[in-house]
Protein backbone atom coordinates (compact mmCIF):
# COMPACT_ATOMS: atom_id res chain seq x y z
CA UNK A 1 0.00 0.00 0.00
CA UNK A 2 3.09 2.43 0.26
CA UNK A 3 3.61 3.02 -3.34
CA UNK A 4 -0.23 3.85 -2.83
CA UNK A 5 -0.14 6.11 -0.86
CA UNK A 6 3.00 7.78 -2.15
CA UNK A 7 0.91 8.31 -5.81
CA UNK A 8 -1.54 10.11 -3.93
CA UNK A 9 0.43 12.14 -1.46
CA UNK A 10 2.51 13.42 -4.32
CA UNK A 11 -0.60 14.33 -6.63
CA UNK A 12 -1.59 16.18 -3.46
CA UNK A 13 1.70 18.31 -2.70
CA UNK A 14 1.96 18.73 -6.71
CA UNK A 15 -1.86 19.85 -5.97
CA UNK A 16 -1.29 22.82 -3.50
CA UNK A 17 2.65 23.88 -4.79
CA UNK A 18 0.58 24.92 -7.55
CA UNK A 19 -2.16 26.51 -6.01
CA UNK A 20 0.25 28.23 -3.27
CA UNK A 21 2.20 29.77 -6.13
CA UNK A 22 -0.61 30.54 -8.44
CA UNK A 23 -2.71 33.95 -8.71
CA UNK A 24 -6.43 33.65 -7.29
CA UNK A 25 -7.03 29.88 -9.03
CA UNK A 26 -10.37 28.69 -9.87
CA UNK A 27 -10.37 24.91 -8.42
CA UNK A 28 -13.47 22.84 -8.68
CA UNK A 29 -14.14 18.99 -8.04
CA UNK A 30 -16.40 16.54 -10.35
CA UNK A 31 -16.74 12.81 -10.69
CA UNK A 32 -18.88 10.02 -10.90
CA UNK A 33 -19.73 7.21 -7.93
CA UNK A 34 -21.23 3.74 -9.11
CA UNK A 35 -21.83 0.43 -6.85
CA UNK A 36 -23.05 -2.65 -9.10
CA UNK A 37 -23.68 -6.41 -8.39
CA UNK A 38 -25.07 -8.75 -10.18
CA UNK A 39 -26.17 -12.50 -9.50
CA UNK A 40 -26.37 -14.73 -12.31
CA UNK A 41 -27.66 -17.96 -13.15
CA UNK A 42 -26.88 -20.17 -16.48
CA UNK A 43 -28.60 -23.49 -17.66
CA UNK A 44 -29.93 -25.04 -20.70
CA UNK A 45 -27.96 -27.54 -23.18
CA UNK A 46 -24.59 -25.38 -22.72
CA UNK A 47 -23.78 -26.85 -19.23
CA UNK A 48 -26.16 -29.75 -19.09
CA UNK A 49 -23.56 -32.11 -21.04
CA UNK A 50 -20.14 -30.69 -18.74
CA UNK A 51 -20.89 -31.92 -14.82
CA UNK A 52 -18.28 -29.19 -14.12
CA UNK A 53 -19.66 -26.23 -15.69
CA UNK A 54 -20.11 -23.09 -13.64
CA UNK A 55 -23.96 -21.99 -13.51
CA UNK A 56 -23.91 -19.76 -10.67
CA UNK A 57 -21.91 -16.03 -10.59
CA UNK A 58 -22.04 -13.14 -8.48
CA UNK A 59 -20.07 -10.06 -9.28
CA UNK A 60 -19.91 -6.61 -8.93
CA UNK A 61 -17.17 -3.26 -8.20
CA UNK A 62 -17.93 -0.16 -6.55
CA UNK A 63 -16.11 2.61 -7.97
CA UNK A 64 -15.29 6.46 -7.46
CA UNK A 65 -13.71 8.55 -10.09
CA UNK A 66 -12.98 12.37 -8.85
CA UNK A 67 -12.26 14.64 -11.62
CA UNK A 68 -9.97 17.63 -10.63
CA UNK A 69 -9.94 21.05 -12.43
CA UNK A 70 -7.85 23.36 -12.41
CA UNK A 71 -8.22 26.77 -14.12
CA UNK A 72 -5.67 29.74 -13.80
CA UNK A 73 -7.12 31.58 -15.98
CA UNK A 74 -7.95 31.59 -19.80
CA UNK A 75 -4.37 30.68 -21.02
CA UNK A 76 -4.28 27.43 -18.89
CA UNK A 77 -6.77 24.98 -17.44
CA UNK A 78 -6.08 21.42 -16.43
CA UNK A 79 -8.20 18.13 -15.60
CA UNK A 80 -7.21 14.81 -13.88
CA UNK A 81 -9.58 11.72 -13.48
CA UNK A 82 -7.74 10.18 -9.96
CA UNK A 83 -10.00 6.49 -10.00
CA UNK A 84 -10.63 4.38 -7.00
CA UNK A 85 -12.33 0.46 -7.99
CA UNK A 86 -12.98 -2.56 -5.55
CA UNK A 87 -14.31 -5.56 -6.51
CA UNK A 88 -17.50 -7.27 -4.58
CA UNK A 89 -16.84 -9.39 -2.51
CA UNK A 90 -13.25 -8.86 -1.06
CA UNK A 91 -11.90 -7.94 2.39
CA UNK A 92 -10.88 -4.50 3.52
CA UNK A 93 -9.87 -3.00 0.02
CA UNK A 94 -7.46 -5.97 -0.24
CA UNK A 95 -8.00 -5.88 -3.99
CA UNK A 96 -8.89 -1.94 -4.60
CA UNK A 97 -7.17 -0.56 -7.43
CA UNK A 98 -5.77 3.57 -7.85
CA UNK A 99 -5.03 4.95 -11.02
CA UNK A 100 -4.88 8.14 -13.12
CA UNK A 101 -8.05 7.23 -15.38
CA UNK A 102 -7.48 10.79 -17.59
CA UNK A 103 -5.30 13.56 -17.63
CA UNK A 104 -5.21 17.02 -19.76
CA UNK A 105 -4.18 20.73 -20.09
CA UNK A 106 -5.29 23.27 -21.91
CA UNK A 107 -5.86 26.65 -22.47
CA UNK A 108 -6.71 29.86 -24.94
CA UNK A 109 -3.66 31.78 -25.71
CA UNK A 110 -4.43 34.92 -27.61
CA UNK A 111 -7.23 32.95 -29.48
CA UNK A 112 -5.16 30.00 -30.15
CA UNK A 113 -6.84 27.05 -28.28
CA UNK A 114 -4.61 24.02 -27.20
CA UNK A 115 -5.17 20.92 -25.48
CA UNK A 116 -2.20 18.41 -24.21
CA UNK A 117 -2.66 14.82 -22.85
CA UNK A 118 -5.90 12.62 -23.57
CA UNK A 119 -7.18 14.69 -26.24
CA UNK A 120 -10.59 13.67 -28.11
CA UNK A 121 -10.76 13.48 -31.98
CA UNK A 122 -13.60 13.77 -34.31
CA UNK A 123 -13.30 15.33 -37.97
CA UNK A 124 -16.05 13.54 -40.65
CA UNK A 125 -17.52 10.31 -41.23
CA UNK A 126 -14.88 9.01 -43.68
CA UNK A 127 -11.38 10.60 -41.60
CA UNK A 128 -12.29 10.43 -37.76
CA UNK A 129 -14.88 8.89 -36.66
CA UNK A 130 -15.75 6.79 -33.52
CA UNK A 131 -19.33 5.22 -35.15
CA UNK A 132 -22.07 3.67 -32.97
CA UNK A 133 -23.54 0.40 -33.21
CA UNK A 134 -26.74 0.28 -34.40
CA UNK A 135 -29.98 -0.65 -33.17
CA UNK A 136 -33.84 0.13 -33.87
CA UNK A 137 -33.23 3.33 -31.89
CA UNK A 138 -35.90 3.35 -29.15
CA UNK A 139 -34.81 0.72 -26.69
CA UNK A 140 -36.32 0.41 -22.80
CA UNK A 141 -34.15 2.37 -20.25
CA UNK A 142 -33.19 -0.75 -18.64
CA UNK A 143 -31.05 -1.72 -21.94
CA UNK A 144 -29.99 2.20 -22.74
CA UNK A 145 -28.75 2.49 -19.24
CA UNK A 146 -26.55 -0.54 -19.19
CA UNK A 147 -25.17 0.60 -22.76
CA UNK A 148 -24.35 3.72 -21.12
CA UNK A 149 -22.48 2.06 -18.06
CA UNK A 150 -19.82 0.55 -21.18
CA UNK A 151 -19.76 3.54 -22.96
CA UNK A 152 -18.59 5.26 -19.75
CA UNK A 153 -15.76 2.59 -19.02
CA UNK A 154 -14.54 2.39 -22.71
CA UNK A 155 -14.25 5.83 -23.23
CA UNK A 156 -16.82 6.72 -25.30
CA UNK A 157 -18.46 10.09 -25.73
CA UNK A 158 -20.27 10.41 -29.29
CA UNK A 159 -18.29 10.00 -32.08
CA UNK A 160 -14.93 10.81 -30.61
CA UNK A 161 -11.69 8.84 -30.50
CA UNK A 162 -9.93 9.37 -26.82
CA UNK A 163 -5.93 9.77 -28.04
CA UNK A 164 -3.23 11.00 -25.96
CA UNK A 165 -1.23 13.67 -28.09
CA UNK A 166 -1.58 17.63 -28.31
CA UNK A 167 -4.27 19.62 -30.64
CA UNK A 168 -4.69 23.39 -31.09
CA UNK A 169 -6.85 25.23 -33.40
CA UNK A 170 -7.11 29.18 -34.31
CA UNK A 171 -9.37 31.28 -36.36
CA UNK A 172 -9.98 34.39 -38.17
CA UNK A 173 -13.33 36.68 -38.54
CA UNK A 174 -13.10 37.86 -42.40
CA UNK A 175 -16.09 39.18 -42.43
CA UNK A 176 -19.90 40.01 -40.33
CA UNK A 177 -21.12 36.30 -41.13
CA UNK A 178 -17.84 34.70 -42.54
CA UNK A 179 -14.51 33.21 -41.16
CA UNK A 180 -11.54 30.93 -41.32
CA UNK A 181 -10.25 28.11 -39.09
CA UNK A 182 -7.76 25.40 -38.65
CA UNK A 183 -7.34 22.59 -36.72
CA UNK A 184 -4.75 19.91 -36.05
CA UNK A 185 -3.59 17.22 -33.86
CA UNK A 186 -1.06 14.73 -32.81
CA UNK A 187 -1.02 11.59 -31.25
CA UNK A 188 0.76 8.67 -30.89
CA UNK A 189 -1.00 4.86 -31.01
CA UNK A 190 2.03 2.61 -30.89
CA UNK A 191 5.41 2.80 -28.90
CA UNK A 192 8.76 2.12 -30.24
CA UNK A 193 10.44 -0.65 -28.33
CA UNK A 194 13.95 0.75 -29.65
CA UNK A 195 14.32 -2.14 -31.92
CA UNK A 196 12.44 -3.53 -34.24
CA UNK A 197 8.88 -1.53 -33.70
CA UNK A 198 8.59 2.35 -34.41
CA UNK A 199 6.67 4.50 -32.92
CA UNK A 200 3.45 5.06 -35.15
CA UNK A 201 1.90 8.47 -34.72
CA UNK A 202 -1.39 9.46 -35.94
CA UNK A 203 -1.83 13.15 -37.47
CA UNK A 204 -4.49 15.00 -39.11
CA UNK A 205 -6.61 18.55 -39.04
CA UNK A 206 -9.27 20.61 -40.67
CA UNK A 207 -9.31 23.87 -42.67
CA UNK A 208 -12.41 25.36 -42.75
CA UNK A 209 -14.40 28.30 -44.54
CA UNK A 210 -17.66 29.94 -43.64
CA UNK A 211 -18.96 31.85 -45.99
CA UNK A 212 -21.88 33.26 -44.69
CA UNK A 213 -24.60 31.60 -42.07
CA UNK A 214 -25.91 29.15 -44.82
CA UNK A 215 -22.46 28.14 -46.93
CA UNK A 216 -19.55 26.78 -45.25
CA UNK A 217 -16.99 23.99 -47.23
CA UNK A 218 -13.67 22.32 -45.47
CA UNK A 219 -10.96 20.08 -45.69
CA UNK A 220 -10.06 17.08 -43.71
CA UNK A 221 -6.57 15.28 -43.76
CA UNK A 222 -5.67 12.33 -41.46
CA UNK A 223 -2.47 10.77 -41.37
CA UNK A 224 -1.26 7.20 -39.61
CA UNK A 225 1.84 6.65 -40.37
CA UNK A 226 5.50 5.13 -38.87
CA UNK A 227 8.62 7.20 -37.88
CA UNK A 228 10.59 4.42 -39.29
CA UNK A 229 13.98 3.49 -38.25
CA UNK A 230 16.76 1.34 -39.72
CA UNK A 231 16.25 -1.84 -37.65
CA UNK A 232 12.35 -1.44 -38.30
CA UNK A 233 10.62 -4.54 -39.79
CA UNK A 234 7.75 -2.58 -40.77
CA UNK A 235 6.93 0.84 -42.50
CA UNK A 236 3.08 1.78 -42.51
CA UNK A 237 1.73 4.34 -43.86
CA UNK A 238 -1.92 5.34 -44.72
CA UNK A 239 -3.32 8.92 -45.83
CA UNK A 240 -7.02 10.04 -46.07
CA UNK A 241 -7.75 13.72 -47.49
CA UNK A 242 -11.05 14.91 -47.98
CA UNK A 243 -13.60 17.85 -48.99
CA UNK A 244 -16.78 18.46 -47.50
CA UNK A 245 -19.48 21.18 -48.53
CA UNK A 246 -22.45 22.33 -46.53
CA UNK A 247 -25.02 24.04 -47.93
CA UNK A 248 -28.52 25.30 -46.49
CA UNK A 249 -31.88 27.71 -47.50
CA UNK A 250 -33.60 28.98 -45.03
CA UNK A 251 -37.37 29.91 -45.74
CA UNK A 252 -39.86 31.27 -43.26
CA UNK A 253 -41.30 27.50 -42.76
CA UNK A 254 -39.28 25.46 -44.40
CA UNK A 255 -35.34 24.53 -44.72
CA UNK A 256 -33.48 22.94 -47.29
CA UNK A 257 -29.88 21.82 -46.09
CA UNK A 258 -27.48 20.27 -48.81
CA UNK A 259 -23.85 18.39 -47.92
CA UNK A 260 -21.54 16.38 -50.05
CA UNK A 261 -18.07 14.74 -48.67
CA UNK A 262 -15.40 13.49 -51.46
CA UNK A 263 -12.07 12.25 -50.94
CA UNK A 264 -9.39 9.40 -51.21
CA UNK A 265 -7.26 6.86 -49.18
CA UNK A 266 -3.40 6.10 -50.05
CA UNK A 267 -2.26 3.11 -48.21
CA UNK A 268 1.13 1.89 -48.48
CA UNK A 269 3.08 -0.49 -45.86
CA UNK A 270 6.16 -1.71 -46.64
CA UNK A 271 7.26 -5.18 -45.04
CA UNK A 272 11.46 -4.90 -44.53
CA UNK A 273 11.47 -8.51 -43.49
CA UNK A 274 10.43 -10.31 -46.87
CA UNK A 275 10.88 -7.02 -49.20
CA UNK A 276 7.16 -6.92 -49.95
CA UNK A 277 5.93 -3.25 -51.02
CA UNK A 278 2.17 -3.03 -50.91
CA UNK A 279 0.39 0.50 -51.97
CA UNK A 280 -3.15 1.22 -53.32
CA UNK A 281 -5.92 3.75 -53.43
CA UNK A 282 -9.35 4.13 -53.72
CA UNK A 283 -12.15 7.10 -53.39
CA UNK A 284 -15.68 7.99 -51.87
CA UNK A 285 -18.17 10.34 -52.38
CA UNK A 286 -21.20 10.96 -50.13
CA UNK A 287 -23.98 13.67 -50.83
CA UNK A 288 -27.54 14.11 -48.73
CA UNK A 289 -30.44 16.57 -48.52
CA UNK A 290 -32.72 17.41 -45.88
CA UNK A 291 -35.96 19.14 -46.46
CA UNK A 292 -37.75 20.18 -42.65
CA UNK A 293 -41.37 21.61 -42.20
CA UNK A 294 -40.46 23.82 -38.92
CA UNK A 295 -43.56 24.42 -37.64
CA UNK A 296 -44.52 20.52 -37.97
CA UNK A 297 -40.76 19.41 -36.92
CA UNK A 298 -40.98 17.41 -40.13
CA UNK A 299 -37.73 16.16 -41.69
CA UNK A 300 -37.44 14.36 -44.72
CA UNK A 301 -34.02 13.28 -46.02
CA UNK A 302 -32.19 11.51 -49.16
CA UNK A 303 -28.82 10.58 -49.33
CA UNK A 304 -26.27 8.35 -51.55
CA UNK A 305 -22.86 6.94 -50.98
CA UNK A 306 -19.99 5.37 -52.48
CA UNK A 307 -17.11 3.88 -50.82
CA UNK A 308 -14.21 2.00 -52.98
CA UNK A 309 -13.52 -1.54 -52.13
CA UNK A 310 -9.96 -0.53 -50.92
CA UNK A 311 -10.65 2.82 -49.11
CA UNK A 312 -8.74 2.77 -46.09
CA UNK A 313 -9.38 4.92 -42.99
CA UNK A 314 -8.45 3.39 -39.51
CA UNK A 315 -9.78 5.99 -37.72
CA UNK A 316 -13.05 5.34 -39.44
CA UNK A 317 -13.12 2.20 -39.67
CA UNK A 318 -12.04 0.77 -36.46
CA UNK A 319 -15.65 0.03 -34.68
CA UNK A 320 -15.83 0.38 -30.70
CA UNK A 321 -17.07 -3.12 -30.47
CA UNK A 322 -14.68 -6.51 -31.03
CA UNK A 323 -16.52 -9.82 -31.78
CA UNK A 324 -13.16 -11.88 -30.75
CA UNK A 325 -13.31 -10.91 -27.47
CA UNK A 326 -14.97 -14.05 -24.69
CA UNK A 327 -17.31 -12.32 -22.58
CA UNK A 328 -16.69 -11.96 -18.53
CA UNK A 329 -19.70 -13.31 -17.74
CA UNK A 330 -19.76 -17.30 -17.74
CA UNK A 331 -16.57 -17.29 -20.08
CA UNK A 332 -15.54 -20.97 -19.69
CA UNK A 333 -19.46 -22.30 -20.30
CA UNK A 334 -20.37 -19.48 -23.17
CA UNK A 335 -17.13 -18.25 -25.01
CA UNK A 336 -19.38 -16.98 -28.07
CA UNK A 337 -21.42 -13.68 -28.05
CA UNK A 338 -24.54 -12.99 -28.23
CA UNK A 339 -26.84 -9.91 -28.89
CA UNK A 340 -27.00 -9.47 -25.19
CA UNK A 341 -23.35 -9.29 -24.62
CA UNK A 342 -22.98 -6.54 -26.95
CA UNK A 343 -24.82 -3.73 -24.50
CA UNK A 344 -23.78 -5.31 -20.98
CA UNK A 345 -20.32 -7.19 -20.90
CA UNK A 346 -17.73 -4.27 -20.67
CA UNK A 347 -15.03 -6.75 -22.25
CA UNK A 348 -16.49 -6.98 -25.97
CA UNK A 349 -15.44 -3.14 -26.57
CA UNK A 350 -12.71 -1.83 -28.61
CA UNK A 351 -11.32 1.87 -27.83
CA UNK A 352 -7.93 1.39 -29.74
CA UNK A 353 -7.48 2.24 -33.54
CA UNK A 354 -6.59 -0.64 -35.91
CA UNK A 355 -4.90 -0.51 -39.11
CA UNK A 356 -6.67 -3.48 -40.56
CA UNK A 357 -10.31 -3.89 -40.84
CA UNK A 358 -11.66 -6.13 -37.67
CA UNK A 359 -14.10 -9.09 -38.06
CA UNK A 360 -17.49 -8.45 -37.66
CA UNK A 361 -20.62 -10.63 -37.30
CA UNK A 362 -23.20 -10.74 -40.33
CA UNK A 363 -25.95 -11.24 -38.82
CA UNK A 364 -26.23 -8.12 -36.55
CA UNK A 365 -24.63 -5.18 -39.43
CA UNK A 366 -24.14 -6.61 -42.78
CA UNK A 367 -24.44 -3.18 -45.04
CA UNK A 368 -22.29 -0.92 -42.69
CA UNK A 369 -20.31 -2.58 -39.96
CA UNK A 370 -18.13 -0.24 -40.17
CA UNK A 371 -19.87 2.65 -40.64
CA UNK A 372 -20.41 5.36 -43.05
CA UNK A 373 -16.74 4.30 -44.31
CA UNK A 374 -17.28 0.67 -44.93
CA UNK A 375 -15.17 -0.11 -48.13
CA UNK A 376 -17.03 -1.84 -51.06
CA UNK A 377 -20.54 -0.30 -50.90
CA UNK A 378 -23.41 2.10 -52.20
CA UNK A 379 -26.13 2.77 -51.09
CA UNK A 380 -29.00 4.79 -51.08
CA UNK A 381 -31.18 6.00 -48.09
CA UNK A 382 -34.36 8.06 -47.41
CA UNK A 383 -35.04 8.48 -44.02
CA UNK A 384 -38.59 10.51 -41.97
CA UNK A 385 -38.31 12.03 -38.91
CA UNK A 386 -40.99 13.57 -36.29
CA UNK A 387 -40.77 15.08 -33.08
CA UNK A 388 -44.11 16.38 -30.98
CA UNK A 389 -44.45 19.54 -32.86
CA UNK A 390 -46.75 17.40 -35.22
CA UNK A 391 -48.14 15.37 -32.35
CA UNK A 392 -47.36 16.55 -29.09
CA UNK A 393 -46.82 13.34 -27.23
CA UNK A 394 -45.31 11.42 -29.99
CA UNK A 395 -42.02 10.71 -32.03
CA UNK A 396 -41.26 8.71 -34.55
CA UNK A 397 -38.41 8.01 -37.45
CA UNK A 398 -38.11 5.72 -40.29
CA UNK A 399 -35.37 5.03 -42.32
CA UNK A 400 -34.72 2.52 -45.68
CA UNK A 401 -31.61 1.52 -47.05
CA UNK A 402 -30.78 -0.01 -50.45
CA UNK A 403 -27.19 -1.01 -50.90
CA UNK A 404 -25.21 -2.97 -53.47
CA UNK A 405 -21.14 -3.63 -53.13
CA UNK A 406 -18.76 -1.66 -55.80
CA UNK A 407 -17.36 -4.85 -56.96
CA UNK A 408 -18.43 -8.59 -56.11
CA UNK A 409 -16.19 -10.46 -53.15
CA UNK A 410 -15.81 -13.84 -54.30
CA UNK A 411 -16.57 -13.69 -57.75
CA UNK A 412 -18.40 -11.05 -59.99
CA UNK A 413 -21.95 -11.09 -58.95
CA UNK A 414 -22.40 -8.81 -56.12
CA UNK A 415 -24.19 -8.63 -52.96
CA UNK A 416 -27.54 -6.44 -52.56
CA UNK A 417 -28.57 -4.90 -49.04
CA UNK A 418 -31.81 -3.98 -47.63
CA UNK A 419 -32.47 -2.40 -44.11
CA UNK A 420 -35.40 -0.98 -42.85
CA UNK A 421 -35.30 0.78 -39.40
CA UNK A 422 -38.42 2.82 -37.56
CA UNK A 423 -39.73 3.13 -34.59
CA UNK A 424 -41.64 5.63 -32.32
CA UNK A 425 -42.13 7.22 -28.69
CA UNK A 426 -45.36 7.57 -27.06
CA UNK A 427 -45.20 10.20 -24.02
CA UNK A 428 -48.49 9.16 -22.50
CA UNK A 429 -47.81 10.99 -19.85
CA UNK A 430 -47.77 14.35 -21.75
CA UNK A 431 -51.13 13.06 -23.53
CA UNK A 432 -53.13 11.91 -20.35
CA UNK A 433 -52.03 15.31 -18.45
CA UNK A 434 -50.34 13.06 -15.80
CA UNK A 435 -47.92 15.53 -15.06
CA UNK A 436 -45.54 12.49 -14.63
CA UNK A 437 -43.32 9.94 -17.00
CA UNK A 438 -45.26 7.91 -18.97
CA UNK A 439 -43.40 6.75 -22.11
CA UNK A 440 -44.35 3.66 -24.43
CA UNK A 441 -41.68 2.73 -27.13
CA UNK A 442 -41.21 -0.11 -29.84
CA UNK A 443 -38.94 0.17 -32.55
CA UNK A 444 -37.88 -2.42 -35.43
CA UNK A 445 -34.69 -3.17 -37.92
CA UNK A 446 -34.62 -5.65 -40.68
CA UNK A 447 -32.26 -6.50 -42.81
CA UNK A 448 -31.87 -8.77 -45.73
CA UNK A 449 -28.38 -9.57 -47.49
CA UNK A 450 -28.58 -11.51 -51.37
CA UNK A 451 -26.77 -12.73 -54.03
CA UNK A 452 -28.64 -14.70 -56.40
CA UNK A 453 -25.63 -15.83 -58.99
CA UNK A 454 -22.40 -17.86 -58.17
CA UNK A 455 -22.21 -18.52 -54.10
CA UNK A 456 -25.14 -17.63 -53.64
CA UNK A 457 -26.14 -15.71 -50.28
CA UNK A 458 -29.77 -15.31 -48.77
CA UNK A 459 -29.25 -13.72 -44.94
CA UNK A 460 -32.37 -12.27 -43.02
CA UNK A 461 -32.11 -10.72 -39.55
CA UNK A 462 -34.57 -9.21 -37.42
CA UNK A 463 -34.74 -7.11 -34.16
CA UNK A 464 -37.33 -5.87 -32.61
CA UNK A 465 -37.33 -3.59 -28.79
CA UNK A 466 -40.77 -2.86 -26.71
CA UNK A 467 -39.95 -0.45 -23.35
CA UNK A 468 -42.45 1.32 -21.05
CA UNK A 469 -41.19 3.64 -18.68
CA UNK A 470 -43.68 4.83 -15.81
CA UNK A 471 -43.52 6.66 -13.09
CA UNK A 472 -46.19 4.81 -10.23
CA UNK A 473 -45.61 7.83 -7.37
CA UNK A 474 -42.81 10.60 -7.83
CA UNK A 475 -39.55 9.89 -8.72
CA UNK A 476 -40.17 6.50 -8.77
CA UNK A 477 -40.44 4.47 -11.84
CA UNK A 478 -41.69 0.66 -13.28
CA UNK A 479 -39.66 -0.05 -16.10
CA UNK A 480 -40.00 -2.49 -18.94
CA UNK A 481 -38.40 -3.84 -22.07
CA UNK A 482 -37.84 -6.89 -24.28
CA UNK A 483 -35.90 -7.33 -27.35
CA UNK A 484 -36.22 -10.22 -30.02
CA UNK A 485 -33.29 -11.18 -32.50
CA UNK A 486 -33.69 -13.62 -34.97
CA UNK A 487 -31.43 -14.34 -37.86
CA UNK A 488 -31.24 -17.24 -40.30
CA UNK A 489 -29.63 -17.91 -43.71
CA UNK A 490 -25.88 -17.87 -44.77
CA UNK A 491 -23.11 -15.43 -45.58
CA UNK A 492 -19.67 -15.54 -46.27
CA UNK A 493 -17.04 -14.42 -44.19
CA UNK A 494 -13.69 -12.83 -45.18
CA UNK A 495 -10.09 -13.86 -43.83
CA UNK A 496 -7.58 -11.08 -44.61
CA UNK A 497 -3.56 -10.48 -44.82
CA UNK A 498 -1.31 -8.06 -42.88
CA UNK A 499 -2.28 -5.34 -46.41
CA UNK A 500 -5.75 -5.71 -45.45
CA UNK A 501 -6.23 -7.40 -48.44
CA UNK A 502 -8.92 -10.63 -48.54
CA UNK A 503 -7.33 -13.70 -48.71
CA UNK A 504 -10.25 -16.03 -48.82
CA UNK A 505 -13.73 -16.83 -47.57
CA UNK A 506 -15.37 -19.00 -45.34
CA UNK A 507 -18.75 -19.72 -45.87
CA UNK A 508 -21.43 -19.94 -42.68
CA UNK A 509 -24.82 -20.51 -41.70
CA UNK A 510 -27.06 -19.07 -38.89
CA UNK A 511 -30.04 -19.88 -37.81
CA UNK A 512 -30.52 -18.64 -34.24
CA UNK A 513 -32.89 -16.54 -32.29
CA UNK A 514 -32.79 -14.23 -28.69
CA UNK A 515 -35.16 -13.40 -26.84
CA UNK A 516 -34.22 -10.66 -24.06
CA UNK A 517 -37.00 -9.98 -21.15
CA UNK A 518 -36.24 -7.19 -18.25
CA UNK A 519 -38.34 -5.93 -15.57
CA UNK A 520 -37.44 -3.67 -12.49
CA UNK A 521 -37.52 -0.14 -11.06
CA UNK A 522 -35.77 2.94 -10.61
CA UNK A 523 -35.66 5.60 -7.81
CA UNK A 524 -34.32 9.04 -9.03
CA UNK A 525 -33.08 10.85 -6.43
CA UNK A 526 -31.78 13.56 -8.74
CA UNK A 527 -31.37 14.21 -11.95
CA UNK A 528 -27.71 12.86 -11.29
CA UNK A 529 -28.29 10.36 -9.20
CA UNK A 530 -30.31 6.98 -9.32
CA UNK A 531 -30.91 3.46 -8.08
CA UNK A 532 -31.87 0.81 -10.17
CA UNK A 533 -33.39 -2.77 -9.76
CA UNK A 534 -34.24 -5.35 -12.12
CA UNK A 535 -34.01 -8.60 -13.21
CA UNK A 536 -33.05 -9.86 -16.97
CA UNK A 537 -34.57 -13.43 -18.33
CA UNK A 538 -32.52 -14.29 -21.63
CA UNK A 539 -33.35 -17.21 -23.84
CA UNK A 540 -30.44 -18.06 -26.71
CA UNK A 541 -31.30 -20.89 -29.26
CA UNK A 542 -29.18 -22.47 -32.31
CA UNK A 543 -31.25 -24.26 -34.56
CA UNK A 544 -28.09 -25.75 -35.61
CA UNK A 545 -26.42 -26.62 -32.66
CA UNK A 546 -28.63 -27.20 -30.01
CA UNK A 547 -25.98 -27.93 -27.85
CA UNK A 548 -25.13 -24.30 -27.79
CA UNK A 549 -28.89 -23.52 -26.64
CA UNK A 550 -28.74 -22.05 -22.97
CA UNK A 551 -30.98 -19.51 -20.46
CA UNK A 552 -29.42 -16.65 -18.60
CA UNK A 553 -31.10 -15.22 -15.17
CA UNK A 554 -29.82 -11.90 -14.29
CA UNK A 555 -30.57 -9.95 -11.05
CA UNK A 556 -28.81 -6.78 -11.50
CA UNK A 557 -28.33 -3.44 -8.96
CA UNK A 558 -27.05 -0.41 -10.09
CA UNK A 559 -26.73 2.76 -8.45
CA UNK A 560 -24.88 5.62 -10.27
CA UNK A 561 -24.29 9.23 -8.66
CA UNK A 562 -22.65 12.38 -10.53
CA UNK A 563 -21.39 15.41 -8.84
Amino acid sequence: MNYKKSIIYSAMSLGLAFVANAQSPDFSLNGLGRSIISNNSLSGSIVDADEGAQTKDVSGYNLFDLQSNLDLDSTFNAKAIFRTRSPFGTSFGSLTNFEFRQFSMGGNVNGFKYQIGDIRVQLSPFTVFNSDLVGTGFESDLFSQRKEILEYENFNDGNTWLLQGTSGQYGWNIGENSGLGIYAFTTRTNSSNELNNSDRLLSGGRLEFQYNENCKFGFNEVSLYDLVTKTADFDYNNNVLTADLIYSIDLSETKIIFGAEGGGSFYDFRDNINEIDTSYQDFVFSSDVEYIIKDKGLKFGLDVKRVGALFSSPTAQSRRYNPLTVPDLFSESKPAQTYYDRFTDEAVYNNSINVNLMPYFNIFNNLSPYGDATPNRFVVGATFKTDTSLISSVESSMRLDYGTEVIGEGGEAKRTFIVVTGGGIAHLGNYLNLNRLFDVSTGVRYENTSRSEGAKIALNSLLVDVGASIETIKKLDLLVGAKYFNAEGNEFTTSRDGFNLITNFNEVNYDVSELILSGGARIRFSEKQSFTLNYNLVNFSDERNENVSYNLGQLFLNYTGKF
